[in-house]
């Protein structure tokens, strides 16, 4: 062989091994930690005490949800309630993103409250907030008069007001989550068609419903999808500030905590097989949700390039 032709092979050999290095590593986490661990899941879902083949595990799950008085139909019912302030709370993130952008007074403020908790650590907001709605805080204080208990309730640890408490601090939490996105996805948008709208008069309102929007609509559907894919993920802080009691419970603490409780009992009552038939049937809805909503925004929204 030539020496060119041996200095060529070399370096194909060389880059080859370059690469490897960077896409063996990853292609085995995916494979372990991605394919393995869902196929394991699906196949336990489907798995019996005696490792036989059977469909126990969905039953199961059907006739939890038909008792009024189950953890898991509450879990169901507190996700669906944290789901919709999602949705509400959706259109309200991106209106006050416009307006941080637009550098209303006092933006710079804003931008740093709604920002700041999502710096901190989940756990030192969660401690923060126990302490604002406290017995020694003035909320609670006023939760009492106004209920008139005579006294300050414990808002996490009373069934009358935690729930209510919990989707609050979500609400609290939901606003600063996408100014990063928003505020980037306006700051693409031509300031040519701004100032456009503003010479032929538009008000803010106008702007934003018939500008703003429909320029930033393939971001929205996206997000939307997105959303729809956490639909029975919707849980907030509720581990951390209440562990699902007092009737807090969401989906994701509830399989949280059987998980815990029955860690390592294998085929129990919440042991790995039945979780994975629930985490199963859950994924399947969700997924069917997201493909109708993706559907709807594709069908009747025209997307706009700029």
């Amino acid at each position: 062989m030539r020496k060119p032709e041996a200095k060529k092979y070399k370096n194909n050999r060389i880059r080859t091994l370059f690469i490897l290095c960077f896409t063996v590593l990853p292609v085995v986490q995916w494979l372990l930690f991605y394919v393995y661990t869902n196929f394991s899941s699906i196949s336990l879902a489907f798995t019996g005490s005696g490792g036989e083949f059977t469909l126990d595990n969905f039953k199961r799950f059907f006739n939890e949800m038909a008792l009024d008085t189950s953890d898991l139909r509450i879990a169901f019912r507190n996700t669906f309630l944290t789901f919709g302030i999602l949705l509400i709370t959706f259109p309200l993130k991106v209106l006050v993103s416009y307006f941080i952008y637009k550098k209303i007074i006092g933006h710079k403020f804003f931008r740093i409250v709604f920002f700041l908790p999502t710096v901190l650590f989940s756990v030192c907001v969660a401690m923060f907030f126990t302490r604002i709605v406290g017995v020694n805080g003035f909320i609670a204080q006023k939760v009492g008069e106004w209920a008139g208990l005579g006294y300050a309730p414990e808002l996490l640890g009373d069934s009358r007001f935690a729930n209510i408490t919990v989707l609050l601090n979500m609400i609290w939490l939901q606003f600063p989550g996408d100014l990063i996105i928003w505020g980037g996805t306006f700051a693409r948008i031509p300031a040519e068609i701004l100032e456009a709208g503003q010479i032929d008069g538009t008000t803010w309102r106008t702007e934003f419903s018939r500008i703003i929007v429909p320029m930033i609509w393939p971001t929205v559907s996206l997000k939307m999808v997105l959303l729809t894919c956490t639909v029975f993920s919707a849980s907030g802080q509720v581990y951390l500030l209440t562990r699902g009691e007092f009737g807090t419970m969401t989906l994701t603490a509830w399989l949280y905590t059987k998980l815990l409780e029955h860690s390592g009992s294998g085929y129990s009552p919440y042991g790995y097989n039945y979780l994975s038939a629930v985490g199963l049937m859950l994924t399947l809805v969700a997924v069917v949700i997201a493909l109708v909503v993706r559907h709807i925004t594709d069908k009747h929204f025209q997307e706009v390039e700029y």
